[in-house]
């Protein structure tokens, strides 16, 4: 009897196969329909998976600028210690950046894991940040990926926000404390000067100087004072306990300080931690399940499967002839 699949030289026989597979082309169809009927129902019942994205980079310069105002406040005194305001967009983003990975990477850990990914947009830089978020439907993906970034941000100025109103605090205190050292330095000064003119007072009237003695007094010292008199030295006595506490420029630019930032209103409203290239799309193809890439395979699937029974069919029939003709 003729073999299978070979001839008698043990060679495929192409021919043969394609002719058992041509009379077995009912199964072949039967089997494809049965696998499309399956992929159809699958498309049906599956979870459909959309992706939204969104491309953000580092804040503008006007998103940050009511917060780099309260900076300049805040380093009045010493500007050379305040952050530039491009080092202050690059910190915010960076912040920024940290939250919404670290929120990623919480998100896949839940129970029902969501797919909230962040990746560089160019291999190596972390500036700018494509930001991606799956879901069963367009529009909730669309919506949930605004959200997500709108709470990281909000995080993120809270942060900030707070961080500004507790230094601020620390160094109004510290300003004013630092006015009140100022000003009893300058009340001991001056005590200490009418001391000295007591003290030469009672040299002039001891020596019975009464009337001053020279002609120019611009250069006298704490131990030559008695030689202006006892009229001049009761004068600047009287003069010296009535006259207002001496505070040099250091203290008036200490209270100026103080001032400005008694004053300041606070606003982190407007404040970003970044900023949209491209706002979170409305997804118009779906990621999965591809209705024409599962219909091709269940086509091929079944032609495979429809194949495998017609040639397992044939040679179980031929195993049994031969046999029985043994």
């Amino acid at each position: 009897m003729r073999q299978t699949f070979y001839n008698n030289n043990d060679e495929l026989d192409l021919l043969d196969v394609i002719a058992q597979l041509w009379r077995g082309k009912v199964t072949i169809i039967v089997a494809t329909v049965v696998m499309m009927i399956i992929a159809g129902i699958y498309l049906v019942v599956a979870k459909e998976k959309w992706t939204s994205e969104s491309i953000i980079t580092t804040p503008s310069a006007g998103q940050v600028a009511n917060y780099n105002a309260a900076l300049n406040v805040l380093y009045a005194q010493y500007p050379q210690d305040k952050l530039a305001i491009n080092d202050l967009q690059r910190q915010l983003f960076a912040r920024f950046s940290a939250s919404i990975s670290a929120l990623s990477g919480s998100l896949q850990n839940l129970e029902d894991p969501l797919d909230l990914k962040v990746d560089q947009v160019v291999k190596g830089q972390n500036d700018p940040l494509s930001v991606t978020f799956s879901a069963e439907n367009a529009k909730q993906a669309q919506q949930e990926l605004m959200e997500y970034i709108k709470s990281v941000n909000d995080d993120v100025v809270d942060d900030f926000g707070a961080d500004i109103k507790r230094n601020l605090a620390v160094k109004e205190r510290e300003l004013g404390e630092l006015l009140i050292s100022q000003v009893e330095v300058a009340k001991d000064k001056k005590q200490q000067r009418v001391e000295v003119l007591k003290q030469a007072l009672k040299i002039a009237e001891a020596s019975g100087v009464e009337q001053s003695q020279l002609r120019q007094a611009e250069f006298l010292s704490d131990d030559t004072l008695y030689l202006l008199g006892t009229t001049a030295l009761n004068a600047m006595i009287v003069n010296e306990s009535t006259k207002p506490l001496p505070f040099d420029d250091y203290y008036y630019s200490t209270q100026r300080a103080l001032l400005s930032i008694k004053n300041l209103k606070i606003q982190v409203d407007n404040l970003q931690s970044y900023r949209f290239i491209m706002k979170p799309d409305l997804p118009f193809r779906r990621d999965s399940p591809k209705r024409t890439l599962t219909m091709l395979l269940a086509i091929v699937f079944g032609g495979l499967i429809g194949s495998a029974i017609v040639l397992g069919r044939n040679m179980v029939h031929n195993y049994r002839d031969t046999h029985q003709v043994r």
